[in-house]
């Protein structure tokens, strides 16, 4: 059977509400910010530093935990700013 090819690329869903976007460094991140990984938005619930404030390993609920290297778009609560 022929299988249908999309070039479209995949949606993200809406951010959580009550979020504000921010592109961070790995330094910046906090508990409680929210990461799309998945296609899922997860709140950072620990993290650890992994030898540099250029990485961090942010730990989630129900998730592996992620090594984040780069300048990511993370969602913060408001209440937290």
């Amino acid at each position: 059977m022929y299988e249908r090819r999309t070039t479209e690329p995949t949606s993200t869903p809406p951010p959580p509400l009550g979020t504000i976007a921010g592109q961070r460094q790995p330094s910046d991140v906090r508990i409680g910010d929210f990461v799309c990984l998945d296609g899922l938005y997860l709140p950072v619930r620990d993290m650890r530093s992994a030898g540099t404030s250029g990485h961090r390993v942010l730990i989630f609920d129900g998730h592996a935990p992620w090594v984040m290297n780069k300048p990511t778009t993370t969602y913060r609560p408001i209440e937290l700013l």
